[in-house]
C-alpha cells in the first residue's frame, strides 16, 4: 500500500520518535526497490543502521533510547538457521 505506519501517539517531537520514521523510510525504500532478503530479519540491518546514525546526530543511540543492546540487534538483524 506504500504506507508508512507509525506507533499510536507518535508525534515526531523527539529525535527518538523521528528515528522511528527514519527506520520505516528505509523499509519503504527497500520495498520500492523490490529488494530481496534471505530472511525478514536481514532487512532490518540497514534500517537499524540508519536509525542509529540519525540518533548519533543528537548524541543518542538505540541502546539509550530503545534499550537495544548489540546482542539484541544481532538477533534482530541476522538469519539463523
Amino acid at each position: 500500500s506504500q504506507t508508512i505506519y507509525l506507533p499510536e501517539g507518535w508525534t515526531g517531537g523527539t529525535p527518538a520518535e523521528l528515528s522511528v520514521l527514519v527506520h520505516e523510510v528505509v523499509h519503504h525504500i527497500q520495498n520500492l526497490l523490490s529488494l530481496k532478503f534471505e530472511c525478514p530479519q536481514q532487512r532490518e540491518r540497514l534500517a537499524y543502521l540508519a536509525q542509529e546514525r540519525w540518533l548519533g546526530l543528537f548524541n543518542r543511540s538505540l541502546a539509550s533510547d530503545f534499550e537495544l543492546d548489540p546482542l539484541s540487534l544481532l538477533v534482530k538483524t541476522r538469519c539463523f538457521r
